[in-house]
């Protein structure tokens, strides 16, 4: 585990995925002990398999946006280096946010 903590699973306020031996967990799909379930797809984790994370983004982008390979593959570079950038700054979105109270 790299300790990766990322939004794949789409709660968008915070982070709900974390790897674990290079795959991606729902931190919100576990039992009531907080054991997580086993993911039902295989996604890489973008800080310990950057080559998987591209090809699974840009598989995820052609089927959902039907782009042509060399475009989602672009999209898909930028955004496995965005996240690998902002966990190298520490800028990961939760912990630069402020929450209004």
């Amino acid at each position: 585990m790299c300790n990766y903590q990322g939004y794949e699973f789409g709660a968008g306020r915070y982070p709900d995925s974390v790897c674990i031996d290079g795959r991606l967990f729902d931190a919100d799909n576990c039992d009531s002990k907080g054991n997580l379930y086993e993911p039902m797809e295989e996604i890489p984790c973008p800080m310990c398999n950057e080559k998987g994370a591209i090809e699974y983004s840009t598989q995820q982008h052609m089927s959902s946006q039907g782009w042509p390979r060399k475009h989602a593959r672009v999209i898909a570079k930028g955004l496995v280096k965005s996240i690998r950038d902002n966990r190298a700054n520490g800028t990961e979105p939760w912990k630069t946010q402020t929450v209004a109270g």
